[in-house]
């Protein structure tokens, strides 16, 4: 194994795997470096699932990169042959009032605006009523986060690239010559380095008055108490409804995790990534059980398995993908601010645009990190 790199990608979860995978898709001699392993349920990319979905960025500024990301995402599976990284299933949205940026555009919507009568007789394991609408986007799919990353590194050891799991970064430099990374396995050197921390980027910028921090959420599998096929792939899509205390968000259910997935989207419990307790408990199943009873009361079975993981936060709740102020060699990737999985295939092709050219044609200036330093 080599000691010397064109870029070293600290953290290989979900962007740093997809990093990782564009750097060495493009020939470069890339070192990527987990302090757990690959991959792992310590951070923000475990759980067996993950959104997709196109219809809600449409008219937005992510519009761009979320089309990127369906490319890319229906290029890994076509490449990789791993058909479950991808699983279409439809995005239902629910909210008491119309939300997306598309309903102000005549055409290119990409959903379909159903009433709350027409969700109940389409979808009639909802019980929701008004002032709720819906739009049905039929793109919307199921991602599995592990496989993802298990594919991304895969293919990118394939071409060449290294990968250290369970090797924690003691510390870093850069000067004229490159930069230099210390861990507890060795030291290595590279031309450029780029940083996907996740929930511990926090951690790495203190100090440039940018405040980026963690936070604890849950999430909870259930047995349906009737009318289990109601809740398989052919008849629920994944969904979000809007609620008081959140976006609770839900996945059919698959094969190889028993049960119906169902969580809850808010700020959470502000943590340390590196001292927090991971055992969940009574007040984040009641956070579950509070949606259950109030839009699947024939869901509301009994707990399979509850979990928690960390998000990540910008003061804006918007990522950073940019080169680090003062730092020409080093590129910054992360946050993802709770919402990052269904971007990562375009994200990490961004980070390895600036790696290689210090610009990226895909239009994302809108998660430059100067609007945080104002």
């Amino acid at each position: 194994m080599s000691q010397s790199y064109d870029v070293i990608v600290v953290g290989v979860g979900a962007v740093g795997s997809a990093t990782v995978y564009q750097l060495a898709k493009r020939g470069l001699r890339v070192l990527g470096i987990e302090q757990f392993s690959v991959p792992h349920n310590l951070g923000g990319s475990h759980g067996n699932s993950r959104q997709t979905k196109i219809a809600p960025y449409i008219g937005s500024e992510y519009e761009p990169i979320i089309l990127r990301a369906y490319e890319l995402y229906h290029e890994l599976v076509e490449e990789s042959g791993q058909k479950d990284i991808m699983v279409k299933t439809g995005f239902l949205d629910l909210a008491p009032h119309r939300n997306f940026p598309a309903y102000k555009l005549e055409h290119n919507r990409r959903f379909e605006d159903l009433s709350i009568q027409q969700v109940n007789e389409r979808f009639p394991q909802f019980k929701i009523g008004e002032p709720y609408w819906g739009a049905y986007d039929p793109e919307g799919a199921l991602l599995r986060p592990e496989v993802t990353i298990t594919t991304h590194v895969r293919l990118a050891m394939q071409r060449g690239a290294d990968v250290l799991g369970n090797t924690k970064v003691l510390s870093w430099k850069e000067d004229a010559n490159g930069v230099t990374v210390v861990t507890d396995r060795g030291t290595y050197s590279a031309e450029k380095i780029v940083f996907c921390a996740g929930p511990w980027t926090g951690k790495l910028l203190e100090g440039m008055g940018i405040a980026v921090t963690a936070s604890r959420v849950s999430f909870a599998w259930v047995w349906p108490l009737q009318n289990v096929k109601a809740y398989e792939p052919e008849a629920m899509p994944c969904w979000c409804i809007e609620d008081e205390d959140g976006i609770y968000y839900g996945f059919p259910m698959m094969t190889d995790v028993p049960g119906y997935k169902i969580g809850l989207h808010w700020n959470g419990e502000s943590v340390d990534p590196d001292n927090f307790n991971r055992t969940p408990n009574a007040q984040d199943e009641e956070f579950i059980r509070k949606g259950l009873r109030k839009y699947f009361p024939e869901a509301n079975g009994p707990l399979v398995a509850l979990r928690t993981c960390l998000y990540d936060h910008t003061v804006d709740d918007v990522p950073i993908i940019d080169k680090l102020p003062g730092h020409d060699r080093v590129t910054l990737c992360g946050p993802l601010c709770g919402a990052g999985f269904k971007f990562i295939p375009a994200y990490g092709e961004i980070a390895a645009d600036f790696c290689e050219k210090g610009t990226t044609g895909i239009k994302s200036d809108f998660l430059r990190i100067a609007r945080l330093l104002k």
